[in-house]
């Protein structure tokens, strides 16, 4: 679990685990494996109606699950939970122009097929970032098939 692993990591940090309660429930045993319960709060919910106040938020494979209109309805909704200065974290393949290949463009079929969603070029994540009230400060790609996306909330 991603939230484990950066907690594992940074000492002196806490989080909230936020997903629907079922697998909320079923990540509370994994959490206690790790030691880390007085660290790693829980909460479950629907992100697209709100979700927990916070100063970061990191989501992986979570936007290309969804089309442009419900991937910005999550976003909104962070945004408004979210303080000033908050960041976003997200991982998501990020696919590049042209017709090259790139794994990110077999889950595209995919995520058409299945869910509905889709994969992003990193100028329709920064579109999409927009709309939903966060500035793309900077894409960093890596050795996995996904990038890390971070982005700031931008005050109305």
């Amino acid at each position: 679990m991603v939230l484990t692993e950066i907690l594992k990591s940074c000492p002196g940090a806490r989080g909230v685990l936020f997903d629907l309660e079922h697998v909320v429930n079923g990540a509370k045993t994994r959490i206690a494996s790790t030691g880390l319960e007085a660290r790693c709060a829980t909460a479950h919910g629907d992100f697209f109606q709100a979700v927990p106040e916070g100063d970061a938020y990191i989501m992986k494979h979570i936007l290309h699950d969804w089309d442009d209109a419900r991937a910005s309805r999550i976003l909104e909704n962070i945004h408004h939970a979210a303080r000033p200065g908050a960041r976003l974290l997200l991982l998501e393949a990020v696919l590049a122009p042209g017709n090259a290949p790139h794994f990110g463009k077999w889950i595209d079929i995919e995520m058409l097929l299945l869910p509905g969603g889709r994969e992003r070029t990193e100028e329709e994540y920064r579109s999409l970032l927009v709309a939903g009230g966060f500035r793309l400060t900077r894409v960093v790609p890596n050795q996995s098939p996904l990038s890390l996306l971070e982005a700031v909330r931008v005050d109305s």
